[in-house]
């Protein structure tokens, strides 16, 4: 009877054994798939905080550029204005030099038929 006693009695804790044994897996199972709950939300957090930090940079960057930009611009209005003055500026030399060109090109004629005249007066007399 003993050893049926004693057959009986491990054969309910050994279902109990198993039993709490599944149990305590199940448990550590849960508590696992809540740590990596846990770490996937403080990742989600990181990921979060990362694209804020970025996101302001970016925002940053893109003012920071668009002053430059407009900077720039104003730098080359200013510097086509002044180089269409000079061009102008020189333009007008050049219409200037052209007309004194022209007159002294005629000054010359003069003074070469002056001369002629005067090589023909001396030729004849």
């Amino acid at each position: 009877m003993m050893m049926s006693g004693s057959s009986d009695v491990p054969m309910p804790t050994g279902l109990k054994g198993k039993l709490a044994s599944l149990e305590d897996f199940i448990s550590m199972q849960n508590e696992e798939l809540a740590a990596q709950r846990q770490e996937i939300e403080s990742l989600r957090s990181d990921k979060a905080g990362i694209e804020e930090h970025y996101q302001g940079q970016l925002q940053e960057l893109k003012k920071t550029m668009v002053g430059d930009v407009q900077r720039l611009q104003d730098e080359v209005k200013r510097h086509f204005t002044q180089q269409k003055a000079e061009n102008s500026r020189l333009q007008q030399q050049i219409t200037t030099l052209k007309g004194e060109k022209t007159s002294l090109q005629q000054q010359i004629l003069g003074l070469q038929r002056r001369l002629q005249e005067v090589e023909e007066q001396v030729g004849t007399d």
